[in-house]
């Protein structure tokens, strides 16, 4: 079906269906019943009719004598033979053709009173009557059945289209007349009784649908073309209702000097806005299905034991297939992994089994690209007459991610637990190896460690123990201990990630570092500096250095004291890692090694 738009220059069906025309004008004042009933009426009528009638001639024909004598004797009876056949039947006319012209030989041919045909020309003149009013009726009979029919044809045309709905319409070209019946005028809005012009035949059609409608009048119009393909359009009523409609219309041509004219256009409109607006609904529903399916990284899809599986573009993305592909089940099942298969059969038979018709399962596939994949299948089991699976219809999904997630959430809960033992582990060997002159200082070494490795902990919380950002872990150990300044501290490398043992054995070493240099080495100067570096070259082992300069003159220590101690046995034990200090005169250096493996892996 195709749409069609309206302008002033070409004006189609849609514009011309208001009331009006011959045809409906007649419709209109005579009385339905009246038109569908027999052609001819009860003799008794036709009888009344005819004798009222002869009576109605004999009047005027006595008061013509008066006056003028000697008029022809049958003049007066053809006209009344004429309007009683066409009022009431071929028997009026009959009886008063025979009534009148046996009064008008006994009382008006002389000799009057006596039934018998004197001359040659009497009988002539008899018999030509008879002939003539026997045509009359005979040619009138036949007007008013022909006439009779035609209403009773014009009344069943109305009666279906107004139990259709459809309005017809004729569209003088000549004139510029529109003519509109009244369920036209109802489908367009207008008035009844009320001229319909072209301006406001124009002003009803919507301004987006004009174009095509001028279009589609023009090739209706044009005696070479003659379309008469229905087509839609989009109007708007005087009240600012928007409808759709249907119009369908046929071009009358004339020709004049050889060539043709259209002289009226012609049809019929009726209002489908109902059918459209549904159809605009199942529309808009089913791009609302297909991007909920394509959001959620579904497909539908049906099978039955027939026709096999019906493929999608949506469920041949999801198996790894061509979007026009067309697999067959061979192909697909060459997909299921070993047992997945008859795993899904197994609780497809259970669910029947159950009286249920119903059923999902998740199973792993192998797609074509080699990639290993999750779906979740839904269904629901179409049985046939003797309770035997027919058919299956349901949705695919991916949940690919969904189970990794739900793997690395297992993993991540061990690895927490682990960790958590870890930490206990080396907090109780933190307040074992911690010592101090009194309680309070006991206090605030105990703490400071226990926030190093806090702090070890919040960063590696916040990647999901997957590993911590050294950069930020260098950050976090030496905030504190910089009382704000930036120049008192540098800090360079490139972005390394600690696996989560690694995490927690440099931040100890760290804060072990940074506490020392508060205390004793460059820290505890206004004018020390603290500059940490790192390297690491391809997957070698990470070397971290820490200099100080700026701060009070540095001799080796005589003995090996408790943050040395820390230091060793932060990066030794399963990390395998090294500490190399040098206390030179400007400042202490000192170097930390971890091997590949504790930077790559999760830690005991």
């Amino acid at each position: 079906m195709r749409r069609a738009i309206l302008t002033p220059a070409t004006v189609g069906p849609q514009m011309a269906i208001c009331k009006g025309g011959p045809v409906f004008n007649r419709l209109s004042t005579i009385d339905l019943p009246r038109r569908l009933e027999g052609v001819a009426s009860p003799p008794l009528v036709q009888l009344t009719v005819a004798f009222i009638l002869l009576a109605i001639v004999a009047s005027v024909r006595l008061t013509v004598d008066a006056f003028t004598p000697g008029v022809a004797p049958f003049s007066l009876l053809f006209p009344a033979v004429l309007v009683a056949t066409l009022t009431a039947g071929w028997f009026s006319g009959a009886v008063l053709m025979v009534v009148g012209g046996v009064a008008a030989w006994g009382f008006v041919m002389a000799p009057r009173g006596l039934f018998v045909v004197k001359t040659a020309s009497d009988a002539v003149s008899l018999a030509l009557y008879f002939i003539s009013a026997g045509a009359i009726v005979a040619f009138a009979e036949a007007h008013r059945r022909n006439t009779l029919a035609l209403r009773d044809s014009e009344a069943r045309i109305e009666l279906a289209t107004t139990a259709a709905g459809v309005g017809v319409w004729e569209w003088r070209l000549a004139t510029q007349n529109m003519v509109f019946s009244e369920e036209a005028r109802a489908i367009c809005g207008f008035p009844p009784g009320e001229p319909v012009t072209v301006a406001m035949a124009l002003a009803m059609v919507h301004p987006d649908d004009r174009a095509f409608t001028q279009a589609q009048s023009l090739r209706a119009r044009d005696p070479e073309v003659r379309d008469i393909a229905p087509y839609e359009y989009r109007i708007i009523t005087p009240d600012g209702e928007e409808r759709w409609v249907v119009a369908t219309g046929r071009t009358v041509f004339k020709t004049i000097r050889g060539i043709q004219h259209a002289t009226h256009y012609v049809g019929a409109l009726q209002d489908v806005t109902a059918r459209k607006r549904a159809e605009i609904e199942r529309a808009e529903g089913a791009a609302r299905l297909r991007l909920a399916i394509e959001a959620g990284r579904m497909a539908v899809w049906q099978v039955d034991i027939h026709n096999g599986i019906a493929t999608s573009p949506e469920l041949n993305r999801i198996l790894g297939f061509a979007d026009e592909a067309q697999p067959t089940t061979e192909d697909l099942r060459a997909l299921y992994l070993p047992g997945e298969y008859q795993r899904i059969r197994d609780v497809a038979q259970a669910a029947i089994g159950r009286g249920e018709r119903y059923f999902d399962a998740e199973y792993r596939i192998r797609r074509r690209d080699g990639a290993l994949r999750w779906l979740l299948l839904r269904a629901e089991i179409g049985m046939d007459d003797r309770d035997q699976p027919l058919s299956a219809i349901g949705v695919l999904l991916d949940i690919t991610e969904r189970k990794d997630s739900e793997e690395r959430l297992k993993l991540l809960a061990r690895e927490v637990d682990h960790r958590a033992n870890n930490l206990l582990a080396v907090v109780q060997s933190t307040i074992q190896l911690s010592q101090a002159p009194d309680a309070d200082l006991l206090k605030l070494v105990l703490l400071g460690r226990v926030s190093a490795l806090g702090r070890a902990h919040q960063l590696l919380s916040e990647a999901r123990w997957e590993g911590a950002d050294l950069r930020r872990l260098v950050e976090e150990e030496l905030l504190a201990f910089s009382l704000g300044e930036a120049a008192r501290v540098s800090i360079r490398g490139p972005d390394v990630a600690l696996a989560p043992a690694a995490a927690q054995a440099i931040a100890m070493a760290l804060h072990e570092l940074a506490t020392n240099a508060a205390k004793y080495g460059s820290l505890s100067m206004v004018a020390g500096r603290v500059e940490v570096s790192w390297t690491r070259k391809g997957h070698g082992p990470l070397m971290i250095a820490w200099v100080e300069t700026g701060g009070p003159a540095v001799a080796p220590p005589s003995r090996r004291g408790l943050g040395t101690t820390m230091l060793a046995r932060a990066l030794s034990g399963s990390l395998k890692g090294a500490v190399r200090l040098d206390w030179r005169p400007e400042g202490l250096v000192c170097e930390l090694e971890l091997p590949s493996a504790a930077l790559e892996s999760v830690g005991p």
